[in-house]
């Protein structure tokens, strides 16, 4: 006859061999499920990083292409990119505003300087047009319907902007002639000023008044403005034309003297050393100090009272 197994009935819902069961099922799922988890995690992490490289890759490409079609976009083939000849140190290229005193390499060479003064420059490795840096991305000469002239960058060596021609330097008109001038702009405390040096007799004249009688024939404020000029025997050679505004009296005397010395460093740049070294060239940061709220006055304070 057939044998019959019989199966053990399962064990009382509230056993402890059920209980056992339960939990041990309980706890193989949850850890499934944060194994899970953290892969997903670390896959989602891995592509977000594969993302970023790629867009980086992509980013750099683009820069390049640009470039090179800035280079290539011009057919008479002017443009090129600036560097410096590593063993004659020569450059394909004139800054302008990298000046140097005279003769001070050859001290360097010496060994009686250091460094030669001025601020040290960083090499350009940007567009350069006949000799002239420019803004990656202008074809010239410019579009007149978008900008102003001049349309062509200035000679080699010639600075531009702050309303200078297209020679590099500041012209005025005077007496029907144009007139070349220097400018250097200068502030102290609330004050500005605006200076303007042209060849002449040593005529003084702030806003369009004669500067003792601008000054109020304060000695004090006319010497300090014109300090610089005084200092290098060049006062009766250059007339000194001012705009000045804000502040008062004193404030637009340090802002004049400051401005002064920065349009005589445009006339000679040997000058600097000189004006430097006499502070001439450097702003005063000096400030009247605020009154503060709740007190009487900038530094005053209330007593204390204990009761």
């Amino acid at each position: 006859p057939p044998r019959i197994t019989k199966t053990p009935p399962p064990p009382p819902r509230h056993s402890p061999q059920a209980a056992a069961a339960s939990e041990h099922s309980t706890l193989q799922g949850s850890q499934g499920a944060e194994t899970n988890r953290a892969l997903g995690i670390a896959a989602f992490a891995g592509a977000l990083s594969t993302l970023a490289l790629l867009r980086a890759a992509a980013r750099r490409r683009a820069g390049a292409r640009r470039r090179e079609a800035v280079i290539t976009r011009r057919a008479d083939g002017d443009l090129e990119i600036g560097y410096r000849n590593e063993e004659t140190g020569e450059t394909n290229y004139v800054n302008p505003w990298e000046e140097r005193v005279d003769g001070d390499m050859e001290l360097v060479k010496q060994g009686v300087k250091q460094r030669p003064m001025g601020n040290i420059y960083h090499e350009y490795t940007g567009p350069v047009y006949k000799q002239v840096p420019v803004v990656e991305g202008l074809s010239f000469p410019l579009d007149p319907r978008k900008y102003r002239e001049p349309l062509e960058p200035p000679p080699p060596g010639a600075k531009w902007g702050d309303g200078r021609s297209p020679d590099g330097n500041w012209y005025m008109e005077v007496d029907g002639e144009n007139v070349q001038y220097w400018q250097g702009v200068g502030r102290r405390k609330a004050a500005c000023a605006v200076v303007r040096l042209l060849k002449g007799t040593g005529q003084f004249i702030v806003n369009s008044k004669d500067a003792r009688e601008f000054f109020e024939h304060y000695p004090y404020r006319w010497m300090k403005a014109i300090e610089p000029m005084a200092a290098l025997s060049v006062k009766n050679d250059y007339d000194c034309i001012v705009k000045t505004f804000g502040g008062g009296k004193s404030g637009q005397a340090g802002a004049i003297r400051l401005g002064v010395a920065r349009a005589l460093q445009e006339i000679d740049y040997n000058w600097r050393p000189l004006m430097k070294k006499a502070k001439y060239l450097t702003r005063d940061w000096r400030m009247i100090e605020p009154k503060k709220t709740g007190q009487h006055k900038a530094r005053k304070k209330k007593p204390y009272h204990k009761r």
